[in-house]
């Protein structure tokens, strides 16, 4: 998972949970029974386990371009530094 994935998974993860986390409120509210806030988070916390748990090809677009490989260099098997000497 790149950058760019891992803050498109947190911001997944806190928009699903606060979305189901408002609607179960909302529907305790109307039903005057708290559960139905803890079964909402539960439903959201499922849904956004399974979206962000497994490394899912969409967060991998924008891969870390890593440099080049220095090259060696070492001249006839000592190294440049020591030659000098």
């Amino acid at each position: 998972m790149d950058y760019e994935g891992q803050k498109l998974c947190e911001n997944l993860f806190y928009w699903i949970i606060i979305l189901f986390g408002a609607v179960g409120w909302v529907k305790g509210y109307i039903e005057q029974d708290f559960a139905y806030v803890f079964y909402a988070w539960g439903v959201g916390m499922a849904i956004s386990l399974v979206i962000c748990v497994p490394d899912w090809p969409w967060f991998n677009r924008h891969p870390v371009k890593w440099l080049e490989s220095v090259p060696d260099r070492r001249v006839n098997g000592n190294s440049v530094a020591s030659s000098s000497n």
